[in-house]
């Protein structure tokens, strides 16, 4: 993994994360590549939703300052109207002009925050949407647009998906997850795993601590890791819970298996899987190696490159969306 900073410290930098392992990524880069700069972190307003503890990101000094962006409040109108809310909302919000950032990170891109910087060109680093998303860009593209067709349309025109936009000049990925070439000048390798790996034990605990109040104590053989393939638009819920009673068939009857839901996953498992416990703790996957008393071996996903930053934790199973393993699918866990 390497990464570096402009300055040693004491400069201003920005934050924008859209999802939870955005939010875990950013968390790890600041405290890796800007310890000692002033950070600021932007995070939409239905976050709370699933993280209603945001406000510990600024008492546990993991930013100097934290800002709820109000994206619920910005209808999917024309590109000029939605332009003049995002940049009335930044100025409402945030005491910064962006030109007073030594650097701005946005992950979650593809969402308007993206068109400030854009709009007063400036530069600005991206970070792909998930683990090895950057190389099924167009993936992501198809799936915003079956719900927010405007939204993905702009996306789309700025290269806001692949981050090809001239303005992007650090593009932050996962190397080893990508099927296309990332080995120009202006790739970035950043792995959440070996950044979690590479923290002291005790700072590594703060990262934990932030999303788990305490380490879970469920026995298990297996984990299945769900994904918000419904939510997504890719099918209907009735569908997924289809792929998950295919996928019921296939795990042998005598592996305890535990249930880990995507954090946007609205399918509710217990009639799929009776008598198997569902994780009620919302937080990262990223973070499952350091989550349980008794870790389990095993992990069952859906996903093919989606679970890379997991691979040298667990054995990790790859079933298909026909319920039969081996087969990949292109939708990250």
């Amino acid at each position: 993994m390497t990464c570096t900073s402009d300055k040693p410290g004491g400069g201003l930098v920005l934050y924008h994360a859209v999802s939870s392992y955005q939010l875990l990524e950013v968390m790890l880069h600041r405290a890796i590549f800007h310890p000692a700069d002033r950070a600021v972190l932007l995070l939409p307003d239905f976050f709370t939703q699933k993280y209603p503890q945001t406000a510990k990101l600024t008492r546990r000094r993991f930013f100097d300052e934290a800002y709820l962006f109000p994206y619920l409040q910005i209808p999917h109108r024309s590109e000029a109207e939605i332009l003049e809310d995002v940049q009335r909302f930044y100025r409402r919000l945030v005491p910064y002009d962006l030109k007073e950032f030594s650097k701005i990170y946005i992950a979650g891109a593809h969402f308007y925050f993206s068109l400030c910087p854009i709009s007063q060109g400036i530069p600005f680093s991206f970070f792909e949407d998930a683990a090895g998303m950057l190389s099924r860009a167009g993936e992501l593209a198809r799936a915003l647009r079956v719900r927010y067709p405007v939204h993905a349309e702009i996306a789309q025109k700025y290269g806001l998906f692949d981050g090809s936009h001239p303005l992007i000049n650090q593009i932050l990925c996962l190397k080893r997850a990508q099927t296309i070439d990332v080995s120009g000048a202006g790739y970035t390798d950043f792995s959440v795993e070996q950044a979690l790996q590479g923290l002291p034990g005790r700072q590594r605990k703060r990262f934990v601590r932030f999303f788990l109040r305490r380490r879970l104590t469920v026995r298990a053989d297996a984990i299945l890791l769900t994904q918000q393939l419904a939510n997504l638009g890719v099918m209907s819920e009735a569908e997924q819970a289809g792929l998950y009673r295919r996928f019921r068939r296939e795990i042998p009857p005598e592996l305890r298996l535990a249930i880990k839901k995507h954090p946007d996953d609205t399918v509710d498992y217990r009639e799929i899987f009776p008598g198997v416990p569902i994780l009620k703790p919302v937080f990262p996957s990223e973070l499952l190696p350091y989550a349980f008393r008794l870790k389990p071996e095993i992990l069952y996903t859906v996903s093919s490159t989606g679970c890379e930053n997991l691979k040298d934790h667990f054995i990790i199973i790859k079933m298909g969306e026909e319920g039969h393993a081996g087969k990949e699918s292109a939708f990250p866990c």
